[in-house]
């Protein structure tokens, strides 16, 4: 009987902690928009946006465990993978008892996150937003993988749970999003963040080792925006133009800057994603 006990509660513990959730900010009222933010970002970086929709609309920001445990200091699981953040969102999703559909917004690594929680989870999303998500594997099955692809994969696969971030791997990543060749990234005002929160890129291995399920992308029917940056490196603009064609339902737009751009044009992002549910409503209205 003793034994029966112990073995029923090793089980309720290993499921307690198998069910992670993750931080989260939540302010506003209405159907709910679920913000995940890049890879090096924290989910502070979205409080512009949250504020300009949270009229409307119930906003969620949610933390990445990346981000969570270099803030904590902590050392990600081994096994760590996208898988393990979109299963988060399902979980911290169901914590705070929403069922209803979500618009899923995601940016770079925060969209292959929600892409992936998308196309596992298809009833559980109203719309999908996609600003740059890396997902490179998508342009190596259409044979559009490019050197430039390639050599920041192989960067990125260096950046394990356990790996030991140097200023020069920071160096290499922000060469690889932007252009060294016109600027040295470390003259920059931000390069001192950067280098302070460089274990943010503990754990980006998880983007190249994630493998697109071409079956599951063609059949999610759900409405899509894939959202570029003017002035993006190219392998975004060839992923995101592959994203915009495979897609069922999916609509492209821009905006103008770089990567970044999302973070710096909160209130543009804000009317695109406006416009985008207004019209996808209509098309609701006409059915």
């Amino acid at each position: 009987m003793k034994k029966l006990c112990a073995l029923l509660l090793f089980a309720q513990l290993t499921a307690q902690a198998q069910l992670k959730t993750k931080q989260f900010l939540r302010e506003g009222h209405g159907p709910p928009i679920v913000l995940l933010n890049g890879g090096t970002f924290d989910m502070t970086a979205y409080a512009a946006h949250s504020k300009l929709l949270a009229e409307k609309f119930t906003v969620i920001r949610l933390e990445q465990f990346n981000t969570q445990y270099a803030t904590e200091g902590r050392t990600l699981p081994k096994k760590y993978s996208v898988s393990t953040e979109s299963e988060a969102v399902k979980a911290t999703l169901d914590s705070l008892h929403i069922t209803e559909p979500v618009v899923l917004v995601g940016h770079s690594y925060g969209g292959v996150i929600a892409f992936d929680f998308a196309l596992n989870n298809p009833g559980r999303v109203r719309a999908l937003v996609l600003i740059e998500a890396p997902l490179f594997h998508l342009a190596k099955t259409k044979g559009k993988l490019t050197a430039q692809m390639k050599q920041i994969e192989n960067l990125t696969k260096r950046f394990t749970p356990e790996a030991t971030i140097t200023e020069d791997m920071v160096w290499r990543f922000r060469c690889a999003l932007s252009n060294c060749d016109s600027v040295d990234v470390r003259t920059l005002a931000m390069w001192p963040k950067w280098v302070a929160q460089k274990d943010r890129l503990r754990g980006l291995s998880a983007n190249p080792a994630y493998k697109v399920d071409l079956k599951k992308l063609h059949a999610f029917a759900k409405p899509v925006l894939v959202v570029t940056g003017s002035a993006t490196i190219a392998p975004n603009k060839i992923t995101d133009g592959l994203l915009a064609k495979e897609f069922s339902n999916a609509k492209a737009a821009g905006l103008a800057g770089g990567h970044t751009a999302i973070y710096q044009s909160a209130e543009r992002f804000a009317d695109l994603l406006k416009t985008f549910l207004s019209e996808k409503g209509d098309m609701d209205a006409e059915r």
